[in-house]
């Protein structure tokens, strides 16, 4: 099949997928009206209702696919996407509310005409209709939620979705956003309620009123503050800012213009309209109405003379928006303008990058503008979404490609998820979708069905695939094609292809048919096949696109076969987010595979992926895992195989660890255990006796959590003795970073130091999550210990590996040992948002593993900064942790509540918390943490003048800080026994 011959989309002879907006209107009170009002005369008002309809619709340019009764749905898009559809459906619908308002027709005493309108915009499929459907059959969600929203809308009102109007909402005066919830769907919907159109003046302001994110541009910045100083001079001058849709020509002008008006020039606003909406001289008729003036010029060199005159007055700046959409009287204008020697004035455009955009006349000069590096969008990025995801960040400006307005687009679906994560490709922003499809539309046939199939191929496109695919003969055949459309450019490797932004390349692959893409994309799998290397030999990215291109096709046993070799070879290499995706990609083909039910060999090897996975997220677990372990334990239950049930158990337990959960993962742990040693399973028993170290470890147990991981230790060094290869042991790595935490917390910190060294010793491979871990504890120890600038390094080496490993949990919690470190070295509060930051980074994640810790380092901070409530705040975080055993910081916690509350001279409540304090010390058995607590109690009773038994603490910790080598803490407490007055004899 060649894509290439295809009818185009939207062809009126190949209904199929479209990006639509749909709108859904009744009449309020209809059933009512149809009761009291006679037969005739009720449908005498539905004819003049449905008349009403025809003229609304059509001249706003859509189509009506159906009215029933009193009802209407209207669809703009069809035959040809345009990326003002949004805004044309809205029209209708204030037009319709209009005419209905207006309507004559004698109607009983108490009722008014009034509609109720739904306006939505999507990916729908596009049928054939008949009498009973309407002209046309519309299927998918969008039909559905446009009829919710006209059910919620109230008499008079417009309700339409953000989605729809997007930056369209400049057109029309709205209400505040609402979130609604929708039957049948799952997410609430944000939405609008408009009131009427906006006047041009509010319209042409929105954008200095919207809060753009403007980042950079400082080279382009200075172009245009040396073409305000020629101007200045006396020298004609005209510019133009040109660049591809959303690359941030208005950011940069809007920025612009602010300076100028700082700097005392006049400016004047203007816009220029597709083809709907638009009137002769649209943007020079907006400039001279902003001033109060009511008649025009009557001839275009009037025009001219009327706006070169301006400024005689004042330094004038006239700003024109969407240059590309010009009628022939405004370029005329404009010629004149930019011919005349007129000062000081400025003349200053935007023009998007297209073919079709009108030539600019000679002496205006051009600025291109080109998308965002890697910096700026990062910084654009931390402007919409300040301490978010570092890993989502960097997703979103992969896809964004640099482009202000994707990043814009893209951190919205971040914050609307409210979990952290960026949402998936297929729910952008429905207004994006029309300008993207409406891009591709006025394309040349063929070249939007090559770039339609290089969507299907991916984001990065190997030239030689696609050349074969399409069935041209010449690679310079396929630049031509692909030339000047700007989506499309030289990848990173030599014979690739990229989509310039991720996000177009998302919404032009929706737009490509179910049975078509799933044709092509066996084909790419085929293709990928015939010139591969094998499975053996390929690589990971190679068993990646086979994988997906076979579950994209429908052929799941190819594609979960492929999809587990590819987490296999990304486990190898630690690339541990990509061995998850691939491990979750191939249980997905297996349960499609076997939809009824999975056979034995399919349930094994399911339960074997689910163990895999476990293994993998122990540094990012979710309670998604739990649900897939527990079904793995059923599975392994119904087969009757006793090994299996212990693995997928001990898996449970471990999931449970990693996600805080310390009593679910003993109790698990003990149970994989026993199971193991009745079978003489010698390698699972010594894993499980390794994971209830763990466990017991997390849960400060730390007596028999010693007692389980120096058994497990053994047997691992007894393994690597008789001769096992030289390579990564993560099971033993982690062992001795538990045993290390557990000596650490009793105070044996040199000890600690020799296990954390060998634990790293046993991490070839690097990066490698263990050696993060390894770090990460070491820097947590030696923060215990008062070591603040070796604490400092240490974390930093964490957070660079964490960092190379995708590992969110431990880079948020380097980051925070980090900023405590750096806090307790100089102060300074920079350090304390570090803490904030990654405890921001962790409330969207399921893990509280440790957690605690985080809570207690930045409850301490805060109120050695006097921020008390937030303090308090972070504290009842951190005990809300210790019901769950994780004790770790809860200490600490305790010790910055009773300074609180000293702070505050409530002494009575800061004795308490220090007896809490004391408390957890002993179940722990942590002699730091009680030598610290005693250093605590002393300074507070000497700085609210009370004798108390401060000596005798004094004495006690600072034996116990120089036994324990803590040589700051035992500073602290010498200083402050100097300073102690001597207890009366």
């Amino acid at each position: 099949m060649n894509l290439l011959a295809q009818a185009r989309p939207g062809d009126a002879a190949s209904p199929g997928r479209q990006y639509l907006t749909l709108l859904f209107s009744d009449l309020s009170r209809s059933t009512e009206l149809a009761e009291v009002m006679e037969a005739e005369e009720y449908a005498e008002l539905l004819d003049s209702l449905r008349a009403a309809y025809q003229q609304a619709v059509v001249g706003a340019g859509g189509q009506i696919v159906r009215v029933q009764g009193d009802g209407l749905l209207a669809m703009f898009g069809y035959p040809v996407t345009r990326e003002d559809d949004g805004r044309r459906a809205v029209e209708a619908a204030l037009r319709l509310h209009e005419a209905v308002r207006l309507n004559t027709s004698r109607l009983p005493p108490g009722f008014a005409l009034s509609l109720h309108t739904g306006v939505h915009c999507g990916m729908v499929l596009v049928g054939a209709g008949d009498i009973e459907r309407g002209r046309f059959e519309l299927l998918g969600p969008v039909p559905n939620i446009a009829a919710r929203l006209s059910d919620q809308a109230r008499p008079h009102e417009v309700l339409v979705s953000e989605e729809t109007l997007g930056p369209a909402r400049r057109h029309f005066n709205t209400g505040a956003p609402e979130m609604l919830r929708l039957k049948g769907r799952t997410e609430p919907l944000l939405v609008y309620r408009v009131d009427a159109r906006a006047d041009a003046a509010a319209r042409l302001h929105s954008g200095a009123r919207r809060q753009l994110g403007f980042v950079g541009r400082e080279t382009e910045l200075q172009r245009l503050a040396q073409a305000l100083h020629q101007a200045q001079a006396g020298r004609p001058c005209a510019m133009a800012v040109q660049g591809t849709a959303g690359v941030g020509k208005t950011r940069l002008v809007e920025e612009f213009l602010r300076r100028a008006q700082a700097l005392g020039w006049q400016v004047l606003r203007g816009a220029c309209e597709g083809e709907f909406g638009a009137e002769p001289l649209q943007p020079f008729r907006q400039m001279l109405q902003s001033l109060g003036q009511s008649d025009m010029p009557a001839t275009l060199q009037a025009w001219a003379e009327q706006l070169a005159g301006l400024a005689s007055v004042q330094p004038t700046l006239l700003f024109v928006d969407d240059w590309q959409w010009a009628d022939d009287a405004s370029q005329q204008v404009l010629a004149a303008l930019a011919a005349e020697s007129v000062a000081p004035i400025l003349l200053l455009l935007t023009c998007r990058s297209s073919p079709t955009a009108p030539p600019l006349p000679p002496g205006v000069g051009m600025l291109e503008l080109a998308p965002l590096n890697e910096a700026q969008s990062a910084q654009a990025v931390a402007q919409h979404l300040p301490g978010g995801d570092p890993f989502v960040a960097a997703n979103i400006c992969a896809r964004a490609g640099g482009n202000p307005l994707f990043i814009e687009v893209l951190c919205q679906s971040v914050a609307r998820t409210g979990d952290g994560r960026l949402a998936p490709a297929s729910s952008t922003a429905g207004w994006l979708n029309q300008l993207v499809g409406s891009l591709v539309q006025a394309m040349p046939a063929e070249q939007a069905a090559l770039v339609r199939m290089a969507s299907v191929v991916g984001n990065g496109v190997p030239a030689g695939l696609l050349q074969r695919l399409s069935g041209l003969d010449k690679a310079e055949e396929l630049a031509q094609r692909l030339a000047g459309q700007d989506m499309l450019l030289a990848g990173e490797r030599a014979g690739t292809l990229r989509f310039r932004h991720g996000v177009v390349r998302d919404v032009i692959y929706t737009s490509v048919g179910l049975a078509e893409r799933q044709a092509l994309h066996l084909r790419i799998a085929a293709a990928i096949q015939q010139h591969g290397t094998g499975d053996d030999g390929a690589s990971h990215q190679a068993l990646e696109a086979l994988a997906h291109h076979f579950a994209a096709g429908a052929d799941m046993a190819q594609a979960a076969h492929y999809a587990e070799a590819a987490g296999d070879r990304a486990l190898a290499a630690s690339a541990l987010d990509r061995a998850v995706t691939q491990y979750n990609a191939a249980l997905a083909a297996l349960d499609a595979l076997q939809p009824q039910g999975l056979t034995e060999p399919h349930a094994r090897r399911w339960v074997a992926i689910v163990c895999r996975i476990a293994m993998v997220r122990m540094f990012d677990p979710s309670r998604g895992q739990v649900a897939l372990c527990e079904r793995a334990l059923r599975l392994a239950e119904a087969l009757g195989d006793a090994g299996l049930q212990a693995r997928a158990r001990h898996w449970l337990g471990c999931v449970h660890y990693a996600l805080g959960d310390a009593p679910a993962a003993i109790r698990h742990g003990e149970q994989a255990r026993a199971q193991a040693e009745r079978l003489g399973a010698q390698a699972l028993a010594v894993q499980a006796v390794a994971a209830l170290g763990h466990a017991r470890t997390a849960a400060a147990q730390y007596e028999p959590a010693l007692a389980l991981l120096d058994e497990a230790i053994a047997a691992k060094r007894n393994g690597l003795a008789r001769g096992a290869p030289v390579r990564t042991d993560s099971g033993l790595s982690y062992a001795l970073v538990c045993r290390g935490v557990a000596l650490g917390d009793r105070g044996r910190f040199d000890e600690a130091e020799r296990c954390f060294d060998e634990a790293l010793a046993c991490v070839v491979e690097r990066p490698h999550p263990n050696a993060a871990g390894v770090q990460g504890w070491r820097a947590a120890v030696r923060l215990w210990r008062g070591h603040w600038q070796a604490a400092a390094q240490a974390a930093d080496d964490s957070a660079r590996i964490a960092q190379a490993t995708h590992s969110l949990w431990q880079l948020s919690i380097a980051r925070a040992i980090g900023g405590h470190a750096r806090w307790m070295l100089s102060g300074d509060t920079a350090a304390l948002d570090d803490i904030a930051t990654a405890t921001r980074w962790l409330e969207p994640r399921d893990s509280g593993l440790f957690r605690s810790f985080v809570h207690g380092w930045l409850a301490e901070g805060l109120v050695a900064n006097g921020r008390h409530a937030d303090a308090r705040h972070q504290a009842a975080l951190a005990l809300q942790r210790g019901r769950s055993r994780d004790l770790i910081g809860v200490a600490m916690a305790y010790r910055a509540m009773a300074r609180s509350a000293a702070a505050q001279g409530r002494m009575a409540a800061a004795a308490r918390y220090l007896q809490h304090a004391y408390r957890v010390a002993r179940e722990r058995g942590s002699p730091h943490e009680h030598a610290c607590t005693e250093l605590c109690e002393a300074q507070l009773v000497l700085q609210h003048g009370l004798a108390g038994n401060a000596h005798g603490l004094l004495g006690a910790a600072s034996l116990a800080f120089e036994a324990m080598g803590m040589s700051w803490h035992l500073a602290q407490a010498q200083r402050c026994a100097g300073q102690a007055p001597m207890p009366q004899a």
